[in-house]
Protein backbone atom coordinates (compact mmCIF):
# COMPACT_ATOMS: atom_id res chain seq x y z
CA UNK A 1 0.00 0.00 0.00
CA UNK A 2 1.70 3.41 -0.60
CA UNK A 3 1.18 6.47 1.40
CA UNK A 4 -1.78 8.77 0.68
CA UNK A 5 -0.93 11.85 -0.84
CA UNK A 6 -3.66 13.39 1.38
CA UNK A 7 -2.36 12.27 4.15
CA UNK A 8 0.88 13.84 3.88
CA UNK A 9 1.36 16.82 6.56
CA UNK A 10 0.49 20.15 6.47
CA UNK A 11 3.24 22.10 5.01
CA UNK A 12 2.82 25.75 6.37
CA UNK A 13 3.45 28.33 3.49
CA UNK A 14 5.40 30.12 5.36
CA UNK A 15 8.38 28.17 5.83
CA UNK A 16 7.73 26.63 2.18
CA UNK A 17 7.84 30.06 0.55
CA UNK A 18 11.07 30.88 2.88
CA UNK A 19 12.61 27.66 1.28
CA UNK A 20 11.91 28.41 -2.14
CA UNK A 21 13.27 32.34 -1.95
CA UNK A 22 16.85 30.60 -0.57
CA UNK A 23 16.42 27.88 -3.09
CA UNK A 24 15.76 30.11 -6.07
CA UNK A 25 18.60 32.96 -5.34
CA UNK A 26 16.77 35.58 -5.38
CA UNK A 27 12.98 36.84 -6.27
CA UNK A 28 13.05 40.57 -7.41
CA UNK A 29 9.16 41.80 -6.52
CA UNK A 30 8.15 44.59 -8.76
CA UNK A 31 5.13 45.08 -8.02
CA UNK A 32 1.32 43.52 -8.04
CA UNK A 33 -3.06 36.22 -12.86
CA UNK A 34 -10.00 19.53 -18.19
CA UNK A 35 -11.98 18.59 -21.32
CA UNK A 36 -10.76 20.86 -24.01
CA UNK A 37 -13.78 21.83 -26.21
CA UNK A 38 -13.60 24.58 -28.92
CA UNK A 39 -17.07 25.92 -28.41
CA UNK A 40 -17.09 29.33 -29.70
CA UNK A 41 -19.21 32.25 -27.41
CA UNK A 42 -18.31 35.45 -28.23
CA UNK A 43 -16.93 37.15 -25.11
CA UNK A 44 -14.32 37.39 -22.41
CA UNK A 45 -10.78 38.69 -22.22
CA UNK A 46 -9.11 38.88 -19.47
CA UNK A 47 -5.12 38.43 -18.35
CA UNK A 48 -2.66 37.69 -15.29
CA UNK A 49 0.77 37.64 -15.79
CA UNK A 50 4.06 36.82 -14.61
CA UNK A 51 7.58 37.78 -16.03
CA UNK A 52 9.14 35.16 -17.23
CA UNK A 53 12.24 32.96 -15.17
CA UNK A 54 15.45 34.52 -14.72
CA UNK A 55 18.68 33.16 -14.96
CA UNK A 56 18.56 29.80 -15.94
CA UNK A 57 18.26 27.37 -19.21
CA UNK A 58 14.40 26.36 -18.03
CA UNK A 59 11.65 26.76 -19.75
CA UNK A 60 8.61 24.48 -21.02
CA UNK A 61 8.27 21.01 -21.10
CA UNK A 62 5.06 19.27 -19.58
CA UNK A 63 1.13 19.72 -19.97
CA UNK A 64 -1.94 17.75 -19.65
CA UNK A 65 -6.12 17.66 -20.64
CA UNK A 66 -9.33 18.46 -19.34
CA UNK A 67 -11.31 16.09 -16.95
CA UNK A 68 -14.94 15.24 -17.56
CA UNK A 69 -17.45 17.33 -14.79
CA UNK A 70 -18.51 15.09 -12.02
CA UNK A 71 -21.89 16.63 -11.36
CA UNK A 72 -20.35 16.43 -7.38
CA UNK A 73 -17.12 17.61 -8.58
CA UNK A 74 -16.21 43.86 -9.39
CA UNK A 75 -14.04 46.48 -11.22
CA UNK A 76 -12.28 46.72 -14.52
CA UNK A 77 -8.97 44.88 -14.62
CA UNK A 78 -5.78 46.25 -14.79
CA UNK A 79 -2.16 45.44 -16.48
CA UNK A 80 -0.25 44.23 -13.34
CA UNK A 81 3.74 44.20 -13.18
CA UNK A 82 4.30 40.70 -11.25
CA UNK A 83 7.19 39.45 -9.79
CA UNK A 84 9.92 37.81 -11.42
CA UNK A 85 11.89 34.80 -10.13
CA UNK A 86 15.28 34.07 -10.72
CA UNK A 87 15.24 29.62 -10.57
CA UNK A 88 18.28 27.64 -10.02
CA UNK A 89 19.39 24.68 -11.68
CA UNK A 90 22.14 22.04 -11.33
CA UNK A 91 22.25 19.05 -13.49
CA UNK A 92 21.16 15.67 -11.71
CA UNK A 93 22.30 12.19 -12.25
CA UNK A 94 20.01 9.00 -12.53
CA UNK A 95 18.86 8.43 -9.34
CA UNK A 96 17.39 4.33 -7.63
CA UNK A 97 13.76 3.67 -7.87
CA UNK A 98 13.22 4.98 -4.80
CA UNK A 99 15.74 7.68 -4.20
CA UNK A 100 14.83 10.96 -4.23
CA UNK A 101 16.56 13.83 -6.71
CA UNK A 102 17.76 16.53 -4.05
CA UNK A 103 15.32 19.73 -4.26
CA UNK A 104 15.97 22.61 -6.83
CA UNK A 105 17.08 20.34 -9.85
CA UNK A 106 15.05 21.82 -12.79
CA UNK A 107 17.20 21.97 -15.56
CA UNK A 108 16.66 18.64 -17.50
CA UNK A 109 18.39 15.91 -16.24
CA UNK A 110 21.85 15.05 -17.36
CA UNK A 111 22.47 18.34 -18.81
CA UNK A 112 26.01 20.52 -17.58
CA UNK A 113 25.19 22.61 -14.49
CA UNK A 114 23.67 26.25 -15.37
CA UNK A 115 25.12 29.28 -14.61
CA UNK A 116 24.08 30.26 -11.13
CA UNK A 117 20.97 32.62 -11.60
CA UNK A 118 21.77 36.47 -10.89
CA UNK A 119 19.01 38.79 -9.40
CA UNK A 120 16.97 41.02 -12.06
CA UNK A 121 18.66 44.24 -11.92
CA UNK A 122 15.69 46.01 -13.59
CA UNK A 123 11.78 45.62 -13.61
CA UNK A 124 10.23 43.75 -16.88
CA UNK A 125 8.59 45.67 -19.80
CA UNK A 126 5.51 46.41 -19.35
CA UNK A 127 2.55 45.77 -21.94
CA UNK A 128 1.52 48.60 -24.30
CA UNK A 129 -1.34 50.79 -23.04
CA UNK A 130 -3.07 49.93 -26.23
CA UNK A 131 -2.63 46.15 -25.27
CA UNK A 132 -3.68 46.32 -22.11
CA UNK A 133 -6.82 47.98 -23.28
CA UNK A 134 -7.98 45.58 -25.67
CA UNK A 135 -7.16 42.42 -22.95
CA UNK A 136 -8.93 44.85 -20.28
CA UNK A 137 -11.97 44.94 -22.50
CA UNK A 138 -11.68 41.38 -23.77
CA UNK A 139 -12.09 40.55 -20.28
CA UNK A 140 -14.97 42.55 -19.23
CA UNK A 141 -16.59 41.46 -22.34
CA UNK A 142 -16.19 37.69 -21.82
CA UNK A 143 -17.34 37.88 -17.84
CA UNK A 144 -20.59 39.56 -18.82
CA UNK A 145 -20.88 37.27 -21.97
CA UNK A 146 -20.37 34.03 -20.28
CA UNK A 147 -22.01 35.19 -17.09
CA UNK A 148 -19.21 34.28 -14.70
CA UNK A 149 -19.23 35.17 -11.58
CA UNK A 150 -15.30 35.73 -11.08
CA UNK A 151 -12.38 35.45 -13.43
CA UNK A 152 -8.69 35.59 -13.82
CA UNK A 153 -6.20 35.90 -16.85
CA UNK A 154 -2.47 36.35 -17.66
CA UNK A 155 -1.37 36.56 -20.56
CA UNK A 156 2.91 35.83 -20.54
CA UNK A 157 4.68 38.09 -23.07
CA UNK A 158 7.90 36.52 -25.32
CA UNK A 159 10.03 39.99 -23.44
CA UNK A 160 8.83 39.22 -20.06
CA UNK A 161 6.06 41.59 -19.71
CA UNK A 162 2.58 40.74 -18.76
CA UNK A 163 -0.74 41.65 -18.36
CA UNK A 164 -3.19 40.29 -15.29
CA UNK A 165 -7.18 40.92 -15.18
CA UNK A 166 -9.15 40.39 -12.35
CA UNK A 167 -12.40 40.65 -12.77
CA UNK A 168 -15.72 39.99 -10.23
CA UNK A 169 -16.86 38.07 -6.97
CA UNK A 170 -14.16 35.18 -5.62
CA UNK A 171 -16.99 35.08 -3.10
CA UNK A 172 -20.69 35.94 -3.22
CA UNK A 173 -21.78 35.75 0.18
CA UNK A 174 -19.07 38.38 1.82
CA UNK A 175 -19.00 40.22 -1.37
CA UNK A 176 -14.93 39.32 -1.89
CA UNK A 177 -13.66 40.26 -4.82
CA UNK A 178 -11.19 38.03 -7.51
CA UNK A 179 -7.91 39.79 -7.06
CA UNK A 180 -4.44 38.43 -8.80
CA UNK A 181 -3.45 36.70 -6.05
CA UNK A 182 -7.10 35.04 -5.60
CA UNK A 183 -6.34 31.16 -5.65
CA UNK A 184 -8.81 28.70 -7.86
CA UNK A 185 -9.14 25.18 -8.14
CA UNK A 186 -7.40 24.02 -11.55
CA UNK A 187 -8.72 20.51 -11.77
CA UNK A 188 -7.39 18.90 -14.15
CA UNK A 189 -4.41 20.94 -14.89
CA UNK A 190 -2.83 19.51 -12.34
CA UNK A 191 -2.31 16.82 -14.82
CA UNK A 192 0.31 18.73 -16.08
CA UNK A 193 2.44 18.58 -12.96
CA UNK A 194 1.95 14.68 -12.42
CA UNK A 195 3.40 14.48 -16.34
CA UNK A 196 6.01 16.22 -15.29
CA UNK A 197 6.97 14.51 -12.42
CA UNK A 198 7.01 10.91 -14.29
CA UNK A 199 8.36 12.53 -17.69
CA UNK A 200 11.71 14.14 -15.42
CA UNK A 201 11.77 10.38 -14.27
CA UNK A 202 12.15 9.23 -17.39
CA UNK A 203 15.08 12.17 -17.61
CA UNK A 204 16.75 10.78 -14.57
CA UNK A 205 16.45 6.52 -16.14
CA UNK A 206 14.17 5.74 -13.16
CA UNK A 207 11.59 4.46 -15.14
CA UNK A 208 10.90 4.24 -19.22
CA UNK A 209 7.80 5.27 -21.14
CA UNK A 210 7.42 2.04 -22.21
CA UNK A 211 7.70 0.18 -18.68
CA UNK A 212 4.44 -1.97 -18.04
CA UNK A 213 2.20 -0.85 -15.26
CA UNK A 214 2.60 -4.38 -13.83
CA UNK A 215 5.86 -3.25 -12.28
CA UNK A 216 4.84 -0.76 -9.98
CA UNK A 217 1.41 -2.74 -9.59
CA UNK A 218 1.44 -5.81 -10.06
CA UNK A 219 -2.09 -6.94 -9.48
CA UNK A 220 -3.49 -3.97 -11.72
CA UNK A 221 -5.86 -5.79 -14.36
CA UNK A 222 -4.03 -6.12 -17.56
CA UNK A 223 -1.01 -4.01 -16.20
CA UNK A 224 1.51 -6.66 -17.72
CA UNK A 225 -0.26 -5.01 -21.04
CA UNK A 226 -0.42 -1.00 -19.95
CA UNK A 227 2.30 1.02 -20.41
CA UNK A 228 3.29 4.08 -18.85
CA UNK A 229 2.99 5.88 -21.90
CA UNK A 230 -0.99 4.73 -22.30
CA UNK A 231 -1.53 6.14 -18.70
CA UNK A 232 0.09 9.53 -19.77
CA UNK A 233 -1.87 9.90 -23.39
CA UNK A 234 -4.96 7.96 -22.27
CA UNK A 235 -5.27 4.82 -24.55
CA UNK A 236 -4.42 2.34 -21.60
CA UNK A 237 -8.52 1.68 -21.80
CA UNK A 238 -9.00 1.64 -18.09
CA UNK A 239 -12.45 3.13 -17.02
CA UNK A 240 -12.37 6.47 -15.75
CA UNK A 241 -13.95 6.52 -11.71
CA UNK A 242 -15.68 9.73 -11.96
CA UNK A 243 -18.08 8.28 -14.86
CA UNK A 244 -19.13 5.91 -12.02
CA UNK A 245 -22.37 7.16 -10.99
CA UNK A 246 -22.02 5.26 -7.49
CA UNK A 247 -18.67 7.15 -6.81
CA UNK A 248 -20.51 10.44 -7.82
CA UNK A 249 -23.78 9.66 -5.28
CA UNK A 250 -20.44 9.07 -2.61
CA UNK A 251 -18.75 12.00 -3.31
CA UNK A 252 -21.85 14.65 -2.33
CA UNK A 253 -23.41 12.45 0.54
CA UNK A 254 -20.18 13.50 2.48
CA UNK A 255 -18.58 16.36 0.63
CA UNK A 256 -15.98 16.73 3.87
CA UNK A 257 -14.77 13.27 3.57
CA UNK A 258 -11.51 12.36 2.61
CA UNK A 259 -10.55 9.62 0.33
CA UNK A 260 -7.38 7.93 -1.16
CA UNK A 261 -6.30 6.66 -3.85
CA UNK A 262 -6.27 3.26 -2.41
CA UNK A 263 -9.80 3.30 -1.77
CA UNK A 264 -11.21 5.05 -4.93
CA UNK A 265 -8.99 2.53 -7.25
CA UNK A 266 -10.22 -0.35 -5.13
CA UNK A 267 -14.09 0.98 -5.06
CA UNK A 268 -14.95 3.04 -8.26
CA UNK A 269 -12.71 1.74 -10.88
CA UNK A 270 -14.87 -1.09 -13.52
CA UNK A 271 -13.21 -3.94 -14.02
CA UNK A 272 -14.19 -4.22 -17.76
CA UNK A 273 -11.75 -2.10 -19.96
CA UNK A 274 -13.11 0.54 -22.24
CA UNK A 275 -11.01 -1.02 -25.10
CA UNK A 276 -7.78 -3.05 -24.84
CA UNK A 277 -4.59 -1.46 -24.03
CA UNK A 278 -3.79 0.76 -26.83
CA UNK A 279 -6.61 -0.12 -29.02
CA UNK A 280 -8.60 3.58 -28.95
CA UNK A 281 -8.76 6.74 -26.78
CA UNK A 282 -11.09 7.57 -24.19
CA UNK A 283 -10.08 10.18 -21.18
CA UNK A 284 -9.96 8.65 -17.85
CA UNK A 285 -8.69 10.32 -14.65
CA UNK A 286 -8.08 7.17 -13.09
CA UNK A 287 -4.75 6.59 -15.39
CA UNK A 288 -3.36 9.65 -13.67
CA UNK A 289 -4.02 8.71 -10.12
CA UNK A 290 -1.97 5.74 -10.94
CA UNK A 291 0.58 7.92 -12.25
CA UNK A 292 0.73 9.46 -8.62
CA UNK A 293 1.06 6.07 -6.96
CA UNK A 294 4.20 5.11 -9.89
CA UNK A 295 4.98 8.51 -9.05
CA UNK A 296 5.11 8.03 -5.11
CA UNK A 297 7.24 4.33 -5.87
CA UNK A 298 9.56 6.03 -8.10
CA UNK A 299 10.32 9.03 -5.65
CA UNK A 300 10.10 7.40 -2.40
CA UNK A 301 7.78 10.12 -0.72
CA UNK A 302 4.12 11.33 -1.00
CA UNK A 303 3.14 12.68 -4.55
CA UNK A 304 2.41 16.06 -3.13
CA UNK A 305 5.70 15.99 -1.40
CA UNK A 306 7.24 15.52 -4.87
CA UNK A 307 4.99 18.10 -7.05
CA UNK A 308 6.65 20.16 -4.32
CA UNK A 309 10.36 19.20 -4.30
CA UNK A 310 10.50 18.97 -8.08
CA UNK A 311 8.73 21.48 -9.33
CA UNK A 312 6.93 24.10 -7.58
CA UNK A 313 9.35 25.43 -5.10
CA UNK A 314 12.20 25.47 -7.73
CA UNK A 315 10.29 27.46 -9.72
CA UNK A 316 9.41 30.01 -7.66
CA UNK A 317 5.44 28.92 -7.74
CA UNK A 318 4.52 30.43 -4.60
CA UNK A 319 0.67 30.86 -4.96
CA UNK A 320 0.42 26.83 -6.19
CA UNK A 321 -0.71 24.56 -3.40
CA UNK A 322 -2.09 20.79 -3.52
CA UNK A 323 -5.33 20.99 -1.78
CA UNK A 324 -6.47 19.34 1.48
CA UNK A 325 -2.87 19.04 2.15
CA UNK A 326 -1.48 22.54 1.67
CA UNK A 327 -2.24 25.45 3.72
CA UNK A 328 -3.54 27.76 0.88
CA UNK A 329 -1.57 31.22 0.71
CA UNK A 330 -4.78 33.25 0.15
CA UNK A 331 -8.17 32.15 0.44
CA UNK A 332 -9.45 30.71 -3.14
CA UNK A 333 -12.38 31.38 -4.93
CA UNK A 334 -15.44 29.63 -4.33
CA UNK A 335 -17.12 27.40 -7.21
CA UNK A 336 -20.34 28.23 -8.09
CA UNK A 337 -23.12 26.93 -10.03
CA UNK A 338 -26.00 29.48 -11.93
CA UNK A 339 -29.57 28.50 -11.10
CA UNK A 340 -32.07 30.24 -13.17
CA UNK A 341 -35.11 31.70 -10.83
CA UNK A 342 -38.17 33.91 -11.04
CA UNK A 343 -35.48 37.00 -10.08
CA UNK A 344 -33.11 35.85 -12.61
CA UNK A 345 -30.00 34.22 -12.22
CA UNK A 346 -28.44 33.34 -9.08
CA UNK A 347 -25.23 32.03 -8.58
CA UNK A 348 -25.18 28.65 -6.25
CA UNK A 349 -21.60 28.09 -3.98
CA UNK A 350 -20.16 24.14 -4.40
CA UNK A 351 -18.87 23.75 -1.12
CA UNK A 352 -18.81 21.96 1.98
CA UNK A 353 -17.78 25.12 4.14
CA UNK A 354 -13.99 24.78 4.24
CA UNK A 355 -11.38 26.66 2.46
CA UNK A 356 -11.14 23.56 -0.39
CA UNK A 357 -12.57 23.85 -3.39
CA UNK A 358 -14.94 22.83 -4.67
CA UNK A 359 -15.07 20.38 -1.28
CA UNK A 360 -13.18 17.36 0.40
CA UNK A 361 -14.72 14.45 -1.39
CA UNK A 362 -13.83 15.26 -5.02
CA UNK A 363 -10.61 17.21 -4.40
CA UNK A 364 -9.29 14.41 -2.57
CA UNK A 365 -10.59 11.59 -4.83
CA UNK A 366 -9.14 13.57 -7.82
CA UNK A 367 -5.36 13.85 -5.89
CA UNK A 368 -2.35 13.49 -8.60
CA UNK A 369 -5.06 14.13 -11.44
CA UNK A 370 -6.72 17.57 -9.65
CA UNK A 371 -6.08 18.47 -6.44
CA UNK A 372 -3.97 21.71 -7.18
CA UNK A 373 -5.31 25.28 -6.64
CA UNK A 374 -3.18 28.29 -8.05
CA UNK A 375 -3.32 31.68 -10.02
CA UNK A 376 -2.99 32.36 -13.47
CA UNK A 377 0.16 34.59 -12.62
CA UNK A 378 1.71 30.80 -11.23
CA UNK A 379 0.22 29.12 -14.32
CA UNK A 380 1.34 30.96 -17.20
CA UNK A 381 4.75 30.75 -16.00
CA UNK A 382 4.65 27.36 -15.62
CA UNK A 383 3.33 26.99 -18.98
CA UNK A 384 5.87 28.28 -20.85
CA UNK A 385 8.73 26.50 -18.49
CA UNK A 386 7.03 23.22 -19.34
CA UNK A 387 6.04 23.87 -22.90
CA UNK A 388 9.10 26.46 -23.60
CA UNK A 389 11.79 24.03 -22.77
CA UNK A 390 13.17 24.17 -19.16
CA UNK A 391 11.72 21.28 -17.27
CA UNK A 392 12.59 18.35 -19.42
CA UNK A 393 15.42 17.64 -21.96
CA UNK A 394 14.91 17.72 -25.83
CA UNK A 395 14.41 13.90 -26.38
CA UNK A 396 11.67 14.07 -23.32
CA UNK A 397 9.94 17.14 -25.01
CA UNK A 398 9.69 15.70 -27.94
CA UNK A 399 7.62 12.80 -26.97
CA UNK A 400 5.79 14.50 -24.86
CA UNK A 401 4.78 16.21 -27.42
CA UNK A 402 3.90 13.42 -29.77
CA UNK A 403 0.16 13.36 -30.51
CA UNK A 404 -2.77 10.91 -30.89
CA UNK A 405 -6.26 11.36 -32.17
CA UNK A 406 -8.02 12.35 -29.42
CA UNK A 407 -11.92 13.17 -29.01
CA UNK A 408 -13.62 15.22 -26.09
CA UNK A 409 -16.85 17.10 -26.06
CA UNK A 410 -17.61 16.31 -29.49
CA UNK A 411 -13.83 17.60 -30.66
CA UNK A 412 -11.90 15.88 -32.52
CA UNK A 413 -8.37 17.02 -31.07
CA UNK A 414 -4.89 15.68 -30.56
CA UNK A 415 -3.63 14.57 -26.77
CA UNK A 416 0.18 13.79 -26.30
CA UNK A 417 1.68 12.92 -23.12
CA UNK A 418 -0.40 14.82 -20.58
CA UNK A 419 -0.94 17.71 -23.13
CA UNK A 420 -3.78 18.64 -25.61
CA UNK A 421 -2.80 20.77 -28.88
CA UNK A 422 -5.37 23.00 -29.55
CA UNK A 423 -5.49 26.02 -32.52
CA UNK A 424 -6.50 29.04 -31.78
CA UNK A 425 -6.53 32.16 -34.53
CA UNK A 426 -4.49 29.76 -36.96
CA UNK A 427 -2.24 29.46 -34.43
CA UNK A 428 -0.57 26.23 -32.67
CA UNK A 429 -1.14 25.60 -29.04
CA UNK A 430 0.12 23.04 -26.54
CA UNK A 431 -1.84 23.12 -22.58
CA UNK A 432 -4.50 21.87 -21.10
CA UNK A 433 -8.04 22.93 -19.43
CA UNK A 434 -9.71 21.63 -16.53
CA UNK A 435 -13.32 21.17 -15.14
CA UNK A 436 -14.58 20.46 -11.41
CA UNK A 437 -17.57 21.41 -10.38
CA UNK A 438 -18.29 25.10 -10.12
CA UNK A 439 -14.72 25.87 -11.83
CA UNK A 440 -13.02 25.96 -14.53
CA UNK A 441 -9.34 26.54 -16.07
CA UNK A 442 -6.60 26.26 -18.82
CA UNK A 443 -3.10 26.78 -19.73
CA UNK A 444 -2.21 27.22 -23.19
CA UNK A 445 1.53 27.97 -24.66
CA UNK A 446 1.79 29.74 -28.33
CA UNK A 447 5.64 28.10 -29.25
CA UNK A 448 5.96 30.12 -32.42
CA UNK A 449 4.89 33.29 -30.66
CA UNK A 450 6.56 32.03 -27.75
CA UNK A 451 3.14 33.67 -25.46
CA UNK A 452 1.68 31.81 -22.67
CA UNK A 453 -2.00 32.60 -21.50
CA UNK A 454 -3.82 31.13 -18.56
CA UNK A 455 -7.41 31.79 -17.38
CA UNK A 456 -9.48 30.60 -14.05
CA UNK A 457 -13.22 31.44 -13.48
CA UNK A 458 -15.29 30.31 -11.05
CA UNK A 459 -18.53 28.97 -13.04
CA UNK A 460 -19.42 25.06 -14.31
CA UNK A 461 -20.66 25.75 -17.69
CA UNK A 462 -18.09 26.37 -20.68
CA UNK A 463 -14.33 25.39 -20.40
CA UNK A 464 -11.41 27.41 -20.23
CA UNK A 465 -10.69 27.46 -23.66
CA UNK A 466 -13.75 29.55 -24.13
CA UNK A 467 -11.92 31.93 -22.64
CA UNK A 468 -8.42 31.23 -23.96
CA UNK A 469 -10.36 31.57 -27.20
CA UNK A 470 -11.22 35.10 -26.81
CA UNK A 471 -8.40 36.16 -25.38
CA UNK A 472 -6.17 35.11 -28.58
CA UNK A 473 -8.74 37.08 -30.74
CA UNK A 474 -7.05 40.36 -28.71
CA UNK A 475 -3.58 38.79 -28.97
CA UNK A 476 -4.20 37.87 -32.72
CA UNK A 477 -6.04 39.81 -34.35
CA UNK A 478 -7.15 38.68 -38.00
CA UNK A 479 -5.07 40.97 -40.82
CA UNK A 480 -7.90 42.04 -43.11
CA UNK A 481 -7.29 41.68 -46.69
CA UNK A 482 -5.62 44.29 -48.89
CA UNK A 483 -8.11 45.50 -51.69
CA UNK A 484 -6.36 44.60 -54.67
CA UNK A 485 -5.80 48.00 -56.81
CA UNK A 486 -8.61 49.36 -59.37
CA UNK A 487 -7.86 48.50 -63.16
CA UNK A 488 -7.56 51.35 -64.71
CA UNK A 489 -9.90 52.37 -67.45
CA UNK A 490 -9.04 51.13 -70.82
CA UNK A 491 -6.32 48.84 -69.39
CA UNK A 492 -6.57 45.35 -71.15
CA UNK A 493 -7.07 42.01 -68.80
CA UNK A 494 -5.13 39.03 -68.84
CA UNK A 495 -7.55 35.89 -69.94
Amino acid sequence: MTTPWSMAPKRPRRGRRMAALLGLAAIFAVGLTAGWAVSDPAAFEAAVARTPLAGTPLDPGRAAAASPTPSVPGGSPAATPTPTSAAPGSGAASAAPGTPRPSGTLLPVGSPAAPSPTPIASPPPTVSPAMAKKLDRALATARSSLKLPGVQATVLFPDGSTWTGALGTADAATGRAVTPRTPFAIASVTKTFTAALILRDVDAGTIRLDDRLSQWLPDWPNGQKITIRMLLNHTSGIPDFFKNPTFDKALNKDKKRTWTADEVLAKYVRSSPVFPPGKGWSYSNTNYVLLGIVAEKVGGAPWAELVHRELIDPLGLTSTFVQAVDDPPATPARAYTLVAGDKGTTAKARTDGTDIVPFTSVVTAAGSAGAIASTTGDLARWARALYGGHVLTPATRKQMLTFVKAYSYGYATTYGLGVSRVRFQDRTSYGHSGALTGTRAAIRYFPKEKVAVAVLFNRESFVGDDVVRILARALFPTAKPTPSPATSPGSSKAP
